[in-house]
């Protein structure tokens, strides 16, 4: 998100930032669709210079692309930008929470134990908004002590991931397995036991890669996910396991 003391960032142009952001997480504004600038101004009751400005930020993260006739195309979801995503997050945060998780102050360890009580109140598909806002909380509490720019990437990862994740909203078989995953990361966490939650959310972000892929594009290979995740846990874990059980 953009900070409001950057210069030339007033406030209008952060309001579209944030709204125009969010529709396209979540998918308000469907992958590869072809809109104006003027049609998403409208549609979010904005005016069309933040918007512009917006749009400009936006497309520097990869959500969009954009052409001089004002055209403005919605980044289409694919397999390989999920096997991308994934296996960033997954070098990227356990890489993190082998050091972060011996530093987690009992505060800390309260508030994600919050969070998780929020994830477990809110599993039911129409409260998704709810479930995945403690569900980033809850992953981003254990890398906060890696700094705040750090923390900014891992965050941004985490949303663009949210794309993903709200493909497999309705897929009831999902919650069990998504809260016994949570649970154990959160012992982990108790335990501060860093190395513990490196191999528990290796296998929890390649899980869902894996079931996606499996769900949608059976013939594809994840080979980056496959790969990463395999350098944290020593092995190859995920092969084989396209068909296993469903989760976000």
């Amino acid at each position: 998100m953009p900070k409001s003391a950057e210069p030339g960032l007033g406030p209008g142009m952060i309001e579209a930032y944030g709204q125009i952001r969010r529709a396209i997480l979540q998918g308000d504004f469907a992958p590869g669709s072809r809109l104006s600038q003027v049609k998403i101004a409208t549609a979010l009751g904005l005016s069309r210079t933040p918007v512009r400005e917006a749009l400009r930020m936006i497309e520097k993260e990869g959500l969009v692309t954009s052409s001089h006739g004002r055209q403005v195309v919605i980044t289409p979801t694919s397999m390989a930008d999920l096997d991308e995503l994934y296996a960033l997050r997954i070098k990227l945060d356990t890489t993190t929470v082998r050091t972060t998780v011996p530093l987690l102050t009992d505060a800390d360890l309260e508030e994600m134990q919050a969070c998780l009580d929020t994830m477990v109140a809110n599993e039911a598909p129409d409260c998704f908004d709810a479930f995945d806002e403690a569900h980033r909380q809850f992953h981003l509490i254990a890398l906060r002590a890696a700094g705040p720019r750090h923390l900014e990437y891992s965050a941004r990862l985490n949303e663009h991931a949210e794309r993903y994740r709200r493909l497999y909203l309705f897929q009831a078989s999902s919650y069990q397995q998504s809260k016994d995953e949570h649970a154990a990361i959160m012992e982990g966490c108790l335990d501060r036991d860093g190395d513990r939650v490196a191999h528990l959310l290796a296998e929890h972000y390649a899980r869902i890669a894996l079931t996606i892929v499996a769900g949608i594009e059976p013939a594809f290979e994840p080979w980056l996910v496959r790969s990463a995740v395999g350098t944290v846990t020593g092995s190859r874990t995920g092969q084989g396991r396209k068909g296993g059980t469903q989760q976000r």
